[in-house]
């Protein structure tokens, strides 16, 4: 496999899709919190006064996985080839993993699972999955492109 050293840099990026940003988020959990808490106190005024106990833990736990998704806002996965360096970064809340190498001595490992795809990158010894971002027709795709610039292993 030889590449051209005046080739351009290939990028591959993948975020989380996000249908709300954090100020729409905290705005949404603000009007649920409003209208089940204004249920539970209307409830606790006519005499169902334990309504008004299971509203409030309702929106703290609704609260609790706003602030999940919240974590998860900075996601990413970068593959670069860039002539003969090859480096994928990946966060995961704040967890930071990387790998960078030779790209002909990397390895792209694409299993299948019964229908699903599943990437990985090896190098010296290290491990990094990588495609939790995409969809699976994305995955796929990746794997395909990314297959014609590295070895391959099919698992």
């Amino acid at each position: 496999m030889s590449f051209p050293p005046d080739q351009p840099p290939q990028i591959w990026v993948a975020v989380p899709n996000r249908s709300l940003g954090p100020k729409g988020r905290t705005a949404f959990l603000a009007v649920i919190a409003a209208t089940t808490l204004a249920i539970g106190a209307g409830a606790a005024a006519i005499g169902a006064w334990p309504v008004l106990p299971l509203a409030g833990l309702e929106v703290a736990l609704v609260a609790l996985a706003f602030g999940i998704f919240a974590r998860h806002d900075g996601d990413f996965e970068r593959v670069e080839i860039d002539g003969a360096r090859v480096r994928l970064l990946t966060r995961r809340a704040a967890r930071v993993d990387g790998l960078e190498g030779h790209a002909p001595w990397a390895r792209l490992v694409v299993r299948d699972w019964s229908g699903s795809c599943g990437l990985e990158l090896r190098y010296a010894g290290r491990a990094v999955a990588f495609g939790r971002l995409l969809t699976e027709g994305s995955r796929r795709e990746w794997a395909a492109q990314l297959g014609h610039r590295l070895p391959v292993t099919r698992l």
